[in-house]
């Protein structure tokens, strides 16, 4: 038989589909900290996308400011800088911070929502030389989920472990359209979760995310 939510092969005697977390009545009642949860289709998630683009666009707005009154100024204090080639400048800084908020914003919006696995999760160390020559070990944490319909996403970290010690390799995950996290399908031996939008650590007894409000995924 086939998960009439998302089309994947299940047994007769499952209670959930594995892929999608559904649940089918039969069988023990499902875990409430097993599956894929319905809830990021909650109105609170649409309303915390919006609020960050509107975020994002006010602060590319600031910064395209801030660069079209500072470069003029700068160049007119220093002389390093003709007007109005300081304007230009200004100008063009401004624009591109603009331009990067619409891409982002582009592309949340033909983002979409897949599932698949943690495949491989390791460290390395890079070098870099500081400003007096020296080489400065730096840790590099490296993250791999490959997706159920082929190809695969690499996350890499700096001297910070980020997501890193959040999964481990086997993890089934889904990535929800829009939102950089990745939620665990199986989050019974966690005893945090991480909110799918401000991705605060919360408490895993916790219905709602402690900062930001929205659901937690459970």
């Amino acid at each position: 038989m086939f998960c009439s939510c998302c089309g994947n092969t299940i047994d007769e005697n499952q209670s959930f589909c594995s892929r999608c977390g559904a649940s089918f009545g039969k069988g023990p009642v499902q875990s409430q900290l097993i599956g894929f949860s319905p809830r990021i289709n909650d109105a609170a998630f649409t309303a915390y996308k919006k609020k960050s683009r509107s975020w994002s666009f006010i602060f590319s707005f600031i910064l395209a400011v801030i660069a079209i009154v500072a470069f003029p100024i700068y160049g007119n204090a220093t002389g390093e800088i003709d007007w109005p080639f300081s304007l230009y400048y200004g100008l063009g800084i401004g624009g591109m911070f603009i331009i990067i908020a619409i891409l982002q914003t582009i592309k949340r919006g033909v983002d979409k929502t897949w599932d698949g696995v943690v495949a491989d999760k390791y460290t390395y160390i890079s070098y870099e030389r500081n400003r007096n020559g020296y080489r400065i070990p730096h840790t590099v944490y490296v993250l791999k989920v490959k997706k159920d319909t082929g190809g695969s996403k690499k996350h890499k970290w700096r001297d910070s472990p980020g997501l890193y010690d959040y999964y481990n390799i086997g993890d089934r995950v889904r990535h929800h359209k829009g939102f950089y996290y990745y939620e665990k399908y199986d989050k019974s031996q966690d005893t945090q979760i991480m909110c799918a939008a401000c991705m605060a650590f919360i408490d895993i007894g916790e219905e709602t995310c402690t900062k930001c409000k929205c659901p937690l995924l459970k």
